[in-house]
């Protein structure tokens, strides 16, 4: 079997060798690239490719005399794919071969002399996300899809042209710790009822309040809150139609808040202890970092400490351990206060860029651009102002 597999991926490359000669007698006119998002998580999914069309859509038109380029996707197997309607989605927008055609191109390209076809490198994900503010999501909904989308949020009460928020929580039931360095373990993982307080005054406002996440975790009954997460409704389609049209969403980092700032949705990050991790570039971010405590110092370090120390880019929960670095949380009524502020400033339309704001940014971006992948363009994003208000003192000490 594995003897029949590599004839025929030999084969193929065969096939595919006249079609990357072509190219190769056309080098000079046009370039070819391949993209390869990672379509196993939805985050990536949703971000990578938004981010590299709108990166092309940032730079403009190719100078003169330089060779066009002509960006060929692969979208995986089918059987790795974490969400389907999104792939379906993407599909109109891109340039999409098979994953084995792509890959027969690339592996011929490298027989010809000089001339193996580049693969596109991604950024960290989070790097470089200020291309978001610059044009509009190339995340494309049918009018078929607009009425399934709109179905739904008036099957649940809420008229379309009404604000909902998307309250995404991954809760610790579905985010077991495993092992390893870089493996998040409980960093993005909370109780859902620690959001309970936030979800009952933002409905009292009188905007609906979406759980999204997966089937199972924490039943709303007896709640304001509307259950997309264990509903019969429940689709991935919907997964990801509702966060991209919501008024905003608040979350503790995970896939569906990606959907969110592709469509150009408001996103609240509560307690983001990996804080190299915050999609710092952009306008559409406002988050409230954890308090990260030096259990040596005995106090909340600031912003320049905990990058001094390392802590700045650590990604497991192990590292802070061994740092002896306490990981600590809001408490429920800040989570309702930091929830009802982030709301009724996009409702008011009174952002704060005051002094301590641009402190922030300056800072942030001073320490996150030592070691960076890619060079980093000014930042947009807001700390929460109630954040500030309490510990901004101490944290841009």
């Amino acid at each position: 079997m594995k003897e029949l597999k590599t004839f025929l991926q030999f084969g193929l490359r065969l096939l595919a060798l006249p079609v990357v000669f072509i190219f190769y007698l056309l080098r000079k006119f046009v370039v070819l690239e391949f993209v390869l998002p990672n379509v196993t998580l939805f985050g990536h999914l949703a971000l990578e490719p938004e981010k590299v069309l709108s990166n092309i859509a940032t730079q403009g038109p190719r100078p003169v005399g330089e060779p066009k380029r002509v960006l060929i996707w692969s979208l995986g197997k089918s059987k790795d794919q974490v969400n389907k309607a999104l792939v379906k989605i993407w599909r109109r927008e891109l340039f999409v071969l098979p994953s084995a055609i792509v890959d027969a191109m690339h592996r011929a390209s490298k027989w010809l002399p000089n001339f193996e076809m580049r693969v596109l490198q991604f950024d960290k994900l989070h790097e470089n996300d200020h291309v978001l503010d610059s044009c509009e999501s190339h995340l494309k909904f049918t009018s078929s899809e607009v009425k399934i989308g709109e179905k739904y949020l008036r099957d649940v009460g809420i008229e379309p042209e009404k604000p909902y928020i998307c309250l995404i929580v991954r809760e610790a039931a579905w985010a077991p710790p495993t092992t390893g360095p870089s493996s998040s373990g409980t960093l993005r993982s909370r109780s859902f009822e620690d959001f309970l307080l936030a979800a009952d005054a933002l409905a009292d406002l009188g905007v609906a309040v979406i759980k999204l996440g997966a089937a199972g975790t924490f039943k709303t009954a007896g709640t304001k809150i509307i259950d997309y997460a264990n509903s019969k409704d429940k689709s991935e389609f919907l997964d990801v139609y509702l966060p991209a049209h919501a008024k905003c969403v608040v979350s503790t980092m995970s896939g569906p808040d990606a959907v969110a700032l592709v469509g150009r949705v408001p996103v609240l990050y509560v307690d983001i202890a990996q804080y190299s991790l915050c999609f710092a570039g952009t306008r559409l971010v406002t988050w409230v970092p954890a308090r990260l405590i030096s259990q040596k110092l005995g106090r909340a370090l600031s912003l320049s400490e905990v990058f001094e120390s390392g802590a700045g880019r650590f990604l497991g929960s192990s590292a802070f351990e061994q740092a002896g670095i306490k990981i600590e949380q809001s408490s429920p009524e800040q989570i309702r206060d930091y929830c009802l502020d982030f709301y009724q400033s996009l409702t008011n339309q009174k952002l704060d860029d005051g002094p301590m704001q641009n402190l922030y940014r300056e800072k942030f971006h001073t320490l996150l651009s030592k070691n960076s992948v890619a060079k980093l363009a000014p930042f947009s994003s807001r700390l929460s102002p109630l954040f500030l208000e309490k510990y901004g003192d101490e944290f841009l000490a």
